[in-house]
């Protein structure tokens, strides 16, 4: 599998996932294309465009899934989204990690955020 499949494969279970908590993605997730990917060194910003109408044209950004990367480096994901659609991923490793060169493995995982703060993670199925 190339790099920008395995990119690509990683960022569709993020927006699964998310979907799991915002249900209102599911009917965007039907049509939603890649416009724009762009690596920074320490993280990613993919750029998406969704067809069609949405009920509430909202802005918010929304999180609540995380990864790891090559078994060793953790990373968080946040969606944004523009006017009601799926406008761009970012994903991001923390404390200025660098994002692995060849990213050989992934997994996703949908992160609980408990009253004290702490946070856990569960692996995608």
């Amino acid at each position: 599998m190339t790099t920008d499949s395995l990119q690509e494969c990683m960022e569709n279970e993020a927006l699964q996932l998310m979907s799991h908590k915002y249900p209102f993605l599911l009917d965007q997730l039907k049509d939603v294309a890649v416009v724009k990917r762009e690596f920074t060194g320490v993280g990613f910003y993919t750029d998406f465009h969704v067809n069609g109408k949405v009920a509430n044209e909202v802005n918010m950004p929304l999180s609540g899934v995380g990864g790891r990367l090559n078994d060793s480096v953790d990373i968080g994901l946040v969606l944004f989204i523009t006017k009601g659609k799926i406008d761009c991923l970012e994903g991001y490793t923390y404390g200025g990690e660098l994002w692995p060169e060849h990213v050989r493995s992934y997994s996703v995982f949908e992160i609980e955020f408990s009253t004290d703060g702490r946070t856990g993670g569960h692996a995608a199925e």
